[in-house]
């Protein structure tokens, strides 16, 4: 499981780290926390159990645009193909906290989905989308993504982050498939 954001404090509350912000609800619900290996372009946190196996959250170091750099080492270490990889990240066409999980399709434009595709040589892996709401007229993407959400947007994102760790338990307890038909079914 890999949570898409830019590292360190100035991106922390930004709409484009709502993959990490996610990723780490999914780890605080096991109560497993993220560390970062020596020479490591990645933290991690892993669950040792689970109906599927061993369970690696990740968050890369190597900012949005290279966040693949670091999964073909991690996928050829946990040995797991693209099947096996889910990716969180921000989506514009999303209204702002709505959550969708899809298997395979395109990156929309998003740098961080590209860089994925590239390292792993593959489009078929899982994605669970996060609306961020597309810009207000007159305002770049750029300047959007790396915004800070308004009070109404940041709990509209909390809850996100909250539905986010429960589809992803239920994911690691069950169907992949049958939870990614039952969470894209509800209004999310």
């Amino acid at each position: 499981m890999v949570g898409l954001g830019n590292p360190g404090f100035r991106y922390a509350s930004t709409r484009h780290n709502v993959g990490f912000r996610a990723v780490e609800a999914c780890a605080a619900h096991y109560n497993i926390s993220f560390r970062k290996p020596l020479f490591a372009r990645y933290e991690h946190a892993r669950l040792t159990t689970g109906l599927h196996g061993p369970v690696v959250f990740v968050k890369p170091l190597t900012f949005m645009n290279r966040s693949g750099e670091v999964i073909p080492r991690l996928m050829s270490r946990h040995d797991a193909g693209p099947e096996k990889l889910l990716v969180l990240c921000d989506n514009l066409d999303l209204e702002v906290g709505r959550v969708r999980l899809k298997r395979g399709g395109g990156t929309a434009g998003h740098n961080g989905l590209k860089s994925v595709v590239a390292a792993t040589e593959s489009s078929e892996f899982y994605r669970l989308y996060i609306g961020i709401g597309r810009p207000s007229r007159g305002e770049s993407v750029v300047d959007h993504v790396l915004g800070t959400p308004d009070a109404k947007e940041a709990g509209a994102l909390e809850a996100a982050y909250r539905r986010a760790s429960k589809i992803i338990c239920a994911a690691l307890d069950g169907d992949l498939e049958q939870v990614m038909n039952d969470c894209n079914r509800r209004d999310a």
